[in-house]
C-alpha cells in the first residue's frame, strides 16, 4: 500500500484494466484468487463463451497485479489480449 494511503492522505486513483483469455474452466478459480487479495482487484467476465475477462486495479497495485497474474500463468491457461472485441470476433 503506497505510504500516501497508509498516512491517510487523499489522492486521485487512476484504474486500469488488462483483458484475459482464459480457460472457462478457470474462471471460477482465477476469481476465487483475485479476490482472496481483498482490495487489490475486480474480475469480471466480459465474455463467458470465448473465456474474456476484465481485471480492474489502481495504479498502486499494477507491479502486484502483474506479479500474481505472472505466478497464475503458471498454473493456468491466462493470456492477454489487447483488443477484447477482436478476440471475441475472432
Amino acid at each position: 500500500m503506497p505510504d500516501s494511503v497508509a498516512s491517510g492522505q487523499r489522492f486521485p486513483e487512476t484504474v486500469k484494466a488488462r483483458y484475459f483469455r482464459v480457460d472457462r474452466r478457470d474462471i471460477v478459480y482465477l476469481k476465487f484468487i483475485l479476490e482472496a487479495y481483498e482490495g487489490l482487484s475486480t474480475m469480471s467476465t466480459a465474455d463467458r463463451k470465448e473465456g474474456i475477462v476484465r481485471i480492474s486495479f489502481s495504479t498502486w497495485a499494477e507491479q502486484d497485479i502483474g506479479d500474481l497474474l505472472a505466478a497464475l500463468a503458471a498454473d493456468i491457461e491466462l493470456v492477454e489480449v489487447s483488443d477484447p472485441m477482436e478476440a471475441i470476433n475472432a
